[in-house]
């Protein structure tokens, strides 16, 4: 019971003290859902997608024990991957009301699907490479 009454009041007081200071209780960290909000936020992704993709391609070459048609196959999907993306940034940055971004999901879903197959085909090589050993 006591712990209980103690808890109800550091609660009540960390309320209070968020209410008077006028601090939000949860910062919104997603972007507005507006056409420039939306342009901001893929045109981050697609960055970070393109560097992810860039530091891939350096760490394969690196592999020794990749075989040669395995490589070749990643390095396609990785350049496939990044081909789509910067279609997709392509068309948002084309756009300019929220039912356009909308028309360009499909290029986000194929980006999607490019980088599921990229780690499938990971997965895969990591498998053959390990059985060869």
């Amino acid at each position: 019971m006591k712990i209980t009454r103690k808890l109800g009041i550091v609660g009540m007081a960390t309320v209070a003290a968020l209410t008077a200071t006028g601090a939000p209780a949860y910062a919104k960290t997603t972007p507005s859902h507006t056409v420039e909000g939306v342009h901001a936020h893929v045109g981050t992704r697609a960055q970070h997608i393109t560097a992810k993709m860039t530091a891939l391609k350096t760490k394969i070459t690196a592999k020794a024990h990749f075989s040669a048609a395995a490589k070749t196959l990643i390095y396609a999907d990785i350049s496939k991957v990044v081909a789509d993306t910067a279609a997709w940034r392509r068309q948002i940055d084309a756009a300019t009301t929220m039912p356009a971004i909308r028309a360009a999901t499909p290029a986000r879903d194929t980006v999607m699907k490019d980088i599921a197959k990229l780690r499938t085909d990971l997965k895969a090589a990591k498998a053959a490479a390990a059985a060869g050993r």
